[in-house]
């Protein structure tokens, strides 16, 4: 067992105080390095690093079951990539400079996706199971990958399927957002002080995405019974953060409803959700547009992807690219004219994430079927080269490089 295992064994939970705070608007202080590398992350266990000078696969790391998901630091120095599948309990720290994983951390019961913070000194780390009956949520030090807070907080319901989602942190690097699933609210940490409060979803949340200003979270949750899928939108400039509105998906013509994930165009002027479908039945196709001030509902369309998941904004803010659970297509849609201008397909498998070169010429994709990572040309819309990376092993996941907040949001 390494020291820091050992450490969070004897660490003690904290007691959690709930507070009112008003969260202010801020924004990064400095730009994040864009890597000249690609980390593609794999659920069987492994981590490619790709060279997006030559697209040589440069180091295959073992990282550890279900580690799809990770994190950059701003710095690109490090990549955190949570464990997520059953009984595993730790987050794995990879250092991009030496190509090598240097730390293994456990934080709890299977962490889910934790987000390094944007001044780059704190990694939250939540989680899809309980720890002891609580929900779980971890602080590493990101300069000495030590942890030095651990929450664990009370929960009234049964969990039903995993108990947390995805996280987002103000700009200010303060607040700290996280999802419970037991009773169905967002956890907010204000990690001056480390006391914590809560706003209420109206259905299992699922993404949250913080303005582009900070003044609102718009939290996507997923919808159930009589709920349909949409947003709701938080007012953080407010001691009591009300609910500004709520909005809901059009779902039209579609068969299956489950909203997935929602984000922020570059600009800031569209905030887009997708239909996703329920895990047993990916078959959504529909994104809807809504005007992220007016809060108006602008368009919809439906895309030839299925089970669609993510939009991942290209740098230059003009498209966005559509990733799947269902089928091997992803989607290329222009913000400005709201339509389809490029349908591929790519791969034996549901397409997955996709990172970009910070001059926006390449999109690399991940393929969940083989494994492997495509390279697409944004100006044409062609995959130009297969990297294989996978070597046929289904389970392909996340594909990073630059530091994101929420992840199919580039640094503005």
């Amino acid at each position: 067992m390494n020291q820091n295992a050992m450490k969070n064994l004897l660490l003690k939970p904290i007691a959690v105080a709930v507070a009112a705070t008003v969260i202010p608007v801020a924004a990064m202080a400095s730009q994040p390095t864009w890597p000249d590398v690609v980390v593609q992350l794999h659920g069987a266990g492994k981590a490619f690093i790709v060279d997006t000078n030559t697209d040589e696969l440069v180091a295959t790391l073992d990282t550890c079951r279900g580690g799809t998901l990770g994190s950059t630091t701003p710095d690109a120095s490090k990549v955190y990539v949570s464990c997520a599948a059953p009984d595993e309990t730790d987050v794995v720290v990879i250092d991009l400079n030496e190509r090598e994983v240097i730390n293994r951390i456990a934080t709890g019961n299977r962490p889910k996706h934790g987000l390094v913070s944007p001044d780059g000194k704190l990694v939250g780390v939540d989680h899809w199971g309980l720890s002891d009956g609580k929900l779980r949520v971890t602080f590493l030090d990101a300069s000495s990958d030590e942890i030095v807070r651990t929450l664990d907080i009370d929960v009234q319901g049964e969990p039903v399927g995993v108990t947390s989602m995805h996280n987002s942190w103000s700009a200010d690097s303060r607040y700290f957002f996280t999802m419970d699933r037991v009773d169905n609210r967002v956890v907010v940490v204000d990690t001056s002080d480390w006391s914590m409060s809560t706003m209420a979803s109206p259905s299992r949340p699922h993404y949250p995405a913080v303005s582009p200003d900070g003044s609102e979270l718009w939290l996507v949750h997923e919808g159930s019974g009589d709920v349909k899928p949409g947003v709701v939108i938080f007012d953080l400039t407010k001691a009591d953060r009300p609910v500004v509105t709520e909005l809901s998906m059009p779902l039209t013509g579609e068969e299956v409803a489950e909203a997935h994930h929602g984000n922020f165009s570059q600009d800031g002027k569209l905030f887009m959700i997708l239909n996703r479908g329920p895990g047993d039945n990916a078959l959504g196709r529909e994104v809807a547009f809504f005007d992220a001030e007016t809060k108006e509902f602008l368009h919809r369309l439906s895309t030839a992807s299925t089970g669609v998941g993510h939009t991942y904004n290209s740098p230059d803010g003009r498209h966005t690219v559509v990733t799947n659970y269902g089928n091997n297509v992803i989607s290329v849609i222009d913000l400005e004219e709201m339509r389809t201008v490029a349908d591929l397909s790519i791969g034996k498998g549901r397409m997955g994430h996709v990172a970009f070169t910070q001059d926006g010429s390449y999109g690399y994709v991940s393929n969940a079927g083989d494994g492997n990572l495509y390279k697409v040309d944004m100006a044409s819309f062609e995959v130009v080269k297969e990297i294989v990376t996978g070597g046929g092993m289904p389970g392909g996941g996340q594909a990073l490089n630059v530091w994101t907040n929420v992840f199919e949001e580039l640094p503005r």
